[in-house]
């Protein structure tokens, strides 16, 4: 579901109470629930169609992808649920295959696959609902970057156009292979990174781009943010496909939200005109694509930059530096 219309349902709902309002207003990751004085339970669900043909990769990417929520509260995944629907006419090895996948994730992680349930559908969906555990003092809220913090971020844009371009049998499988081999890494190495160096907040980047995920940390934080557009990371051939306007109709409808909710505020690449204009607006345009188990987005003060970066790298993650928090306007998105 588009943003524009998840929130037009949102609005429609009772007012909720306690920790469940905060998720409400801040639109954080996962819920948090408190347990007791030192314990919290961390509680997300994710499913979506197949990005990829491979229905094992199919299943560990939807995984990775449902265990996210959990790493960037900074908690520990301690089950997973799996949810399913499969056409019959479908077979069942190929849902064996997604399953396997899933279930190998779920156990690199650390956690227990719990069961979970199953339906007959039209299209096939998989993914899971997932539990996890951490301190109170461990968690991780969207809210908190500070004027003057570095944003990071863990994993290239672009699987979402990829993703459309092989339905569309533009490119082939192997053309998206890198991107789907690192939609299907935990985030737990970035986690654990994030965790031991101290962020000030952390946001997984999925189903509404980067430009909608960033826009949340900053209303939440009540600061705003440059990107510097050359230090996005982009898979290889995301920005080309993006200029033949290949991709789907979730990146428009990000755009579409994204754009009149700053205000115009979002400016800069998006106005220039020309040749510049036209070489600049593919790098514009990914940042309003849906991403598919993205990389984690960090607010990390700017004396302890460094060292994350080098904490990264010794987990075997990676880290880009693209760009700064500003203060007011609040929400606000400038690129440069």
């Amino acid at each position: 579901m588009g943003p524009c219309d998840l929130q037009a349902v949102l609005e429609k709902l009772p007012t909720a109470s306690g920790e469940f309002a905060r998720l409400l207003e801040t639109k954080d990751d996962a819920a948090v629930t408190p347990v007791d004085d030192d314990l919290c339970l961390v509680q997300t669900v994710d499913f979506f169609t197949p990005i990829v043909d491979d229905p094992y990769s199919f299943g560990a990417i939807a995984a990775a992808n449902a265990l996210s929520d959990v790493y960037a509260m900074g908690a520990r995944p301690l089950t997973a649920m799996n949810l399913v629907a499969w056409p019959p006419e479908l077979g069942t090895d190929a849902l064996a295959d997604v399953l396997r996948g899933g279930f190998e994730k779920v156990r690199e992680s650390g956690a227990e696959m719990a069961g979970g349930h199953s339906i007959e559908d039209k299209e096939p969906k998989y993914g899971l609902a997932v539990t996890g555990v951490a301190r109170p003092s461990e968690i991780v809220y969207n809210g908190g970057a500070q004027p003057g913090d570095a944003l990071v971020l863990t994993k290239r844009l672009g699987i979402g156009v990829l993703a459309s371009a092989l339905k569309d049998d533009v490119i082939g499988e192997d053309d998206m292979r890198v991107a789907a081999e690192e939609a299907a890494t935990l985030n737990a190495a970035a986690a654990a990174t994030m965790k031991t160096v101290g962020v000030h907040a952390c946001t997984d980047v999925s189903g509404f781009g980067l430009a909608g995920h960033l826009g949340e940390m900053l209303d939440a934080s009540g600061v705003g943010a440059r990107l510097r557009l050359e230090d996005v990371p982009v898979h290889d051939g995301v920005l080309e496909l993006i200029a033949r306007s290949v991709y789907a109709g979730g990146l428009r409808n990000n755009r579409d939200y994204v754009l009149p909710r700053f205000g115009g505020a979002l400016s800069g690449a998006a106005e220039a005109g020309g040749e510049a204009g036209a070489e600049r607006e593919p790098r514009v345009m990914v940042l309003f694509d849906p991403q598919t188990s993205g990389g984690l987005l960090m607010a990390v003060p700017h004396e302890k930059l460094a060292w994350l970066l080098a904490e990264l790298e010794e987990a075997g993650a990676t880290g880009w530096t693209i760009g700064a928090v500003t203060g007011a306007p609040a929400g606000s998105i400038v690129l440069e």
